[in-house]
């Protein structure tokens, strides 16, 4: 049931004909692989109001074109672990 059946059907068009079957040829299809399929990301679901979600998307498109929201989300929670680490350090 995996099979293709297309491919199938023309596999047994070609017996037919007493031609052999040409081997199938591994091709690329759709997007690269990217975040989703990289195991040192995962998804994080937030709530932010409508209005500072725009305004930071304008901000980040006309600072950092063609990156995604998802750097600038990264950038700042590794800033404030940063920042969280050092004080805590300071108190401890």
């Amino acid at each position: 049931m995996g099979e293709n059946k297309y491919a199938r059907m023309a596999e047994i068009a070609q017996q037919l004909h007493g031609t052999e079957p040409e081997p199938a040829i591994a091709s690329k299809r759709g997007r690269p692989p990217g975040k989703r399929s990289n195991p040192n990301f995962e998804r994080l679901t937030v709530l932010v109001k409508k209005q500072t979600r725009k305004d930071a998307q304008r901000i980040w498109e006309d600072t950092e074109p063609g990156r995604d929201m998802s750097e600038l989300v990264e950038r700042l929670l590794v800033n404030f672990v940063r920042d969280h680490r050092e004080n805590v350090r300071a108190v401890g």
